[in-house]
């Protein structure tokens, strides 16, 4: 059995802002380590393909390495159906408020003139961005930047984009009173090796590839081995619209692949569907259940 102890939580990293988390979730954002006032997008992007109505290359997709969500089902365990929804062992017990957030705080960082670490990791969001749901998933993608006092700043990922002489898009925000111009360099032929680059008042403060930013945030997750081994994290939904991103106050529990590969598919569970008496998820791992209890996520075979 697997026993994760508490550890310190960590702001959630996803990317000065123009609106704001509602009020209703400003107390459990606050209690997740969250900075809820900062979850605006930053200055006017500059253009891009996606913003200019030009047509995008279909193969450019520099998220794919961070894989493709699934949503399954959760069905209740029957105490009707015999031994077979009963628990035969437990494989993980994870407290999950010691691992809150804590993925978006991945060790791919810079500091900015002041000493403050500026933490990079990359995420999606749950919609589009005019808020609905038809949309190519790699519209939903964003870098998130995360300081050490938990200020968070979305930065939509095709916005940033920069490709021949097709895209030329970037993205500035506002650390420590100092500008930071964030950048994608996409490379179509192998998406993991497309560039992000932070160029700042010293010059480039962080150049990384997207495979070190995604394989940084699968690190920070919990090891679980059920049919295969996943990496388990934990934390607060992210939801977009026309004036930008915001956390909610939804909480997720996400199980990727390792080691992670371009193209996976990672799975998306929501925490309020999984009770005290046990679930299962027929589309995801069928022998396994999972019980949330006092905080306490076990998973068992059945």
């Amino acid at each position: 059995m697997i026993t994760i102890n508490r550890i310190t939580a960590a702001g959630l990293l996803m990317f000065s802002f123009i609106s704001y988390a509602p009020a209703v979730e400003s107390a459990a954002l606050k209690s997740a380590g969250l900075d809820a006032a900062a979850v605006a997008v930053p200055d006017v992007p500059a253009p891009s393909a996606a913003g200019t109505g030009q047509a995008a290359s279909p193969n450019l997709n520099p998220f794919s390495y961070f894989g493709y969500g699934e949503t399954p089902s959760a069905v209740s365990v029957s105490v009707e159906s015999g031994m077979a929804g009963l628990p035969k062992e437990t494989v993980a017990s994870i407290v999950l408020e010691s691992v809150k957030n804590v993925y978006l705080k991945p060790e791919v960082t810079f500091t900015t003139g002041k000493g403050t670490k500026v933490h990079i990791s990359g995420t999606k969001a749950s919609n589009c961005p005019d808020g609905g749901n038809s949309c190519e998933d790699k519209e939903k993608f964003f870098l998130v930047l995360t300081t050490d006092k938990n200020e968070t700043f979305f930065v939509r990922g095709m916005e940033i984009i920069n490709y021949s002489i097709i895209y030329n898009g970037s993205k500035t925000v506002t650390i420590d009173g100092e500008k930071y111009v964030v950048k994608i360099y996409a490379n179509p032929s192998v998406p993991e090796d497309s560039t992000l680059e932070v160029k700042g008042p010293r010059g480039v403060a962080l150049n990384a590839t997207i495979k070190k930013i995604g394989d940084g945030v699968a690190l920070k997750g919990v090891d679980v081995k059920l049919s295969k081994t996943y990496k388990l994290a934990y934390g607060n939904e992210i939801v977009q619209g026309p004036q930008g991103a915001r956390f909610t106050a939804k909480m997720l529990i996400l199980l990727v692949s390792f080691p992670v590969a371009t193209d996976s598919t990672y799975f998306i569970l929501n925490a309020a569907d999984i009770t005290p008496a046990g679930v299962t998820f027929p589309d995801f791992e069928k022998n396994f259940g999972f019980r949330l209890n006092a905080g306490t996520l076990e998973i068992y075979k059945i």
